[in-house]
């Protein structure tokens, strides 16, 4: 019996921000543990290149190694095949059966809900901590939900402002750029070992779409 968080992601790469809505969550809602799940093959990107699965895992497991309470799951990682939320839910559902589940995940994704494969039933497998942005309107968050599904039971992270993206650290460190502010100093160190995000033809269309100057120097 416990409470147990689920915070899902490609992580690619993890970076600061997403330690701090573990932290946060963590603390907030007096959560356990929280179980960091590196997604393998995630199913809404498929047409975009992400970085291996084993460089993923490694780096979430060396941005939480300082940390009590996080524990990182290969789940999605072993997999051969898409993984759906759903799958996921299902899967630590029976593994820590008598568990309170809490699946965090972002305003937009929580918006876009109720088009996720078998969301109903995902519902009413664990409760939702939705990570709120500044222009957030909570009111408008439930709008497309069909009405019929089981009340989603919510808990909103708010104040949790993160002015660094994934993409965006890709990008500096393609360009050279300093990301020690951005990421654990473990993950940096990776980057740089294994040379991630050195070759251009893996997301040339991130890069033409982001200004790297507004991104600082250190």
């Amino acid at each position: 019996m416990g409470k147990i968080g689920l915070f899902g992601g490609t992580f690619d790469p993890v970076h600061n921000g997403h330690i701090a809505v573990a932290q946060e969550a963590k603390k907030r809602l007096c959560l356990d543990k929280i179980i960091l799940i590196p997604a393998g093959d995630p199913p809404h990107k498929t047409q975009k290149k992400v970085t291996q699965k084993q460089h993923r895992l490694r780096m979430t497991e060396l941005a939480f190694e300082p940390f009590d309470g996080y524990e990182i799951s290969d789940y999605e990682i072993r997999k051969n095949t898409p993984s759906y939320s759903v799958d996921m839910i299902r899967h630590f559902h029976e593994t820590f059966a008598g568990s309170e589940l809490f699946f965090i995940i972002g305003a937009d994704s929580f918006a876009d809900l109720p088009s996720w494969w078998h969301y109903r039933e995902l519902l009413s497998l664990c409760s939702i901590i939705v990570v709120s942005r500044p222009d957030t309107e909570k009111s408008d968050l439930l709008a497309d939900f069909s009405g019929d599904e089981e009340a989603p039971r919510v808990f909103f992270l708010d104040n949790l402002h993160m002015d660094i993206s994934s993409t965006q650290i890709r990008a500096m460190v393609y360009h050279g750029q300093d990301v020690t502010a951005f990421v654990p100093e473990t993950v940096c160190r990776y980057i740089q070992e294994n040379r991630l995000y050195k070759e251009q033809e893996s997301f040339t269309k991130e890069i033409d779409g982001w200004n790297s100057h507004t991104c600082r120097k250190n």
